[in-house]
């Protein structure tokens, strides 16, 4: 009897029933461990097995992010695929985070996307905090502190890159148009000058691949690499991963071509432009020894020109295609702006001397880089040691989220923040309130954007160099550009819209009707 017994023991357990059941009974606590959440960590959604709350990114993910908020507290745990992931919603913990333990919490996360977007994390953006990166990062900003303030900015924006904006306009003979592509070709401009030395037309060639590198890689971020979520598909050539290596080395071997045709005419006495600047400092640190020579390889040099070139021109054209939307929406603000630029500036180019003395057009674009943040959740952060935030206990190695929309939209610091109203930036007396601590569009701490000062003067120097010479309105019988966010990767869009430009003085100073 016990033979048996145990013989019909052994034939179940050697059954494919009996296997199926193992497979099944080790999926399950899978599934129902993958929707844990660890000791100590933040309370937030448990989400789906296996995937998490990746659902919440498919659609309105940053509304999706913030009403988290709303339920689980300022602080809380988000699970993405593998990643457990701690979301900061207040100006409070960030700072404690990004500021006071700003150290701790300047690691970058390994993403698939941006480990190949980085040729292996050796850029400023994706880099990882070592000595190496505090180098990197030091030579993109005195590369960019050259451009970020005095004449070579003003004659950039207004000398070089404006008048072609302004005859693509003037081209269009008062018919609607979409202003996106010639922000682009202004904005592009503008970099690819003060980067490479070179200027572009809206027919160019090499213009028309840098547009399309930019549309090509938000559309790949926008349709997620499986990689970013199982690291397992690193290995596996789905057409999503070999879309994405194309569109890099299409990116890279335009680049790489920049720098080596620098490379071919440098001369120590003719340095022009950033790509000179960091090929001086380059070969100064070979000349000073191998060591130094290691901290700025070919890679290197590549990686933080397409840095500086590839994030300033997609921000400052997303923000400055907001400015134009809302002015139109807002006419009376339009007006304003451009009574204080014909007070203060009249018929003269702007210049970076300028800032200061134009406390309502600043008003104006701090406005809008509030109620539309570009960038609503940054760039995630990573901690690189056991550290604490919120009252938390944080692991080395958990990735931060900082979602900046719920900052911008905080109703303890900002009243009304759905409202569209710059004068939230002024005092009584119209002059620029000091700078708000819960006013955070490039970040905070370490990983603060290397290149603010430069955002700042460029788009201020635009925007007045666009109101000062156009009047923008909707188009007859037509409806304003729409106001409402799009969300791409976690970046606010504008939906497509077209206006029409009223040219106000012309090049040369003179009154235009």
């Amino acid at each position: 009897m016990v033979s048996l017994t145990i013989g019909a023991i052994q034939n179940f357990l050697s059954s494919p029933t009996y296997v199926l059941l193992v497979i099944v009974l080790m999926l399950v606590i899978a599934a129902l461990w993958s929707m844990h959440i660890p000791a100590g960590f933040p309370p937030g959604p448990r989400g789906l097995p296996f995937i998490g709350s990746l659902g919440a990114l498919a659609t309105d993910p940053v509304y999706n992010i913030t009403d988290f908020a709303k339920k689980y507290g300022d602080i809380y745990s988000l699970k993405i695929g593998r990643e457990r992931i701690i979301v900061l919603n207040n100006i409070e913990l960030v700072r404690e985070a990004l500021v006071k333990k700003q150290n701790a919490f300047a690691g970058r996360p390994v993403v698939h996307s941006l480990d190949l977007f980085s040729e292996g994390g050796e850029d400023i953006i994706c880099g990882n905090f070592t000595a190496k990166w505090k180098i990197l990062r030091k030579i993109a900003h005195q590369a960019i502190r050259n451009y970020a303030s005095g004449d070579k900015l003003e004659k950039l924006v207004t000398k070089d890159a404006f008048p072609r904006l302004k005859k693509a306009i003037e081209d269009n003979n008062g018919e609607p148009f979409d202003p996106q592509p010639l922000l682009m070709l202004l904005v592009c401009n503008v970099m690819a000058t003060m980067c490479f030395g070179q200027n572009y037309e809206l027919e160019d060639t090499e213009f028309k691949d840098i547009l399309k590198f930019i549309k090509d890689v938000n559309e790949s971020f926008g349709n997620g690499l499986m990689a970013d979520l199982e690291p397992i598909f690193k290995y596996i050539p789905t057409n999503g991963l070999r879309v994405y290596k194309k569109i890099l080395k299409a990116w890279f071997s335009l680049i790489q071509s920049k720098v080596d045709e620098h490379k071919i005419k440098m001369h120590e006495e003719n340095v022009s432009d950033l790509v000179d600047d960091v090929l001086k400092i380059q070969a100064d640190a070979k000349a000073a020894g191998e060591d130094q020579a290691d901290l700025l390889t070919d890679v290197n040099v590549r990686q933080i020109v397409s840095d500086i070139f590839g994030a300033g021109i997609d921000t400052t054209i997303n923000t400055m295609y907001w400015c134009v939307a809302y002015l139109v929406n807002y006419p009376d603000v339009q007006t304003k702006v451009q009574e204080e630029i014909n007070d203060v500036i009249g018929q003269r180019l702007p210049m970076i001397s300028d800032k200061g003395k134009l406390p309502y057009c600043e008003a104006v674009i701090h406005e809008v880089m509030r109620i539309r943040t570009v960038a609503p959740v940054s760039v995630p952060h990573e901690t690189i040691e056991e550290t604490s935030v919120g009252g938390y206990n944080v692991p080395k190695g958990t990735q931060i989220w900082t979602n900046l929309w719920k900052i911008h939209m905080d109703e303890k610091y900002w009243k009304e923040p759905e409202e569209f109203r710059p004068e939230r930036f002024l005092d009584e007396d119209g002059q620029a309130l000091p700078k708000q601590d819960s006013f955070l569009p490039f970040s905070a701490g370490r990983r603060v954007c290397v290149g603010e000062v430069l955002a700042k003067n460029e788009m201020l120097l635009i925007f007045v160099c666009l109101f000062q010479q156009f009047t923008f309105l909707p188009p007859p019988g037509k409806e304003k550009p729409s106001l409402k966010p799009t969300f791409e990767t976690l970046v606010t869009r504008c939906i497509p819209y077209e206006v029409v430009a009223r040219e106000r003085i012309s090049i040369s100073g003179e009154s235009c009707t």
